[in-house]
């Protein structure tokens, strides 16, 4: 009876946790050729979230944009340079199509020389 007990709570626990985790990763349009860029959500009502640019042969990343629920971030790891902190996700958040204003911003960011001195975190 006990061991019963604990194998339905160790269910519903897991269950609990699966599901306050954000959700599997999405592909998103992406005009580069040889590159994918990939989406998927962390959680607070889709506010917190991962967006990364991958080499579509390797997987490998080579940019990530990300709000935490509140700030927006930008690595581009292909070149390693340091994290940049951009501000407010309140616009890409507030998007009416915030897949395509997601994959805007990161081909701007992207197009973007990057300077010594722009990480700020």
């Amino acid at each position: 009876m006990r061991r019963g007990l604990l194998f339905v709570m160790g269910l519903v626990c897991a269950s609990a946790a699966w599901s306050a985790g954000g959700t599997g990763s999405t592909a998103l349009a992406w005009k580069h050729p040889g590159e994918t860029l990939v989406y998927r959500s962390c959680g607070c009502a889709d506010a917190c979230w991962v967006a990364e640019v991958r080499d579509r042969r390797t997987s490998a990343v080579k940019a990530r944009l990300r709000c935490d629920c509140e700030v927006l971030h930008f690595e581009r790891l292909a070149v390693a340079a340091p994290p940049v902190t951009l501000g407010s996700c309140e616009a890409l958040n507030g998007s009416e199509h915030k897949a395509d204003a997601i994959g805007e911003a990161l081909d701007a960011l992207l197009q973007a020389k990057p300077r010594a001195g722009d990480a700020v975190e």
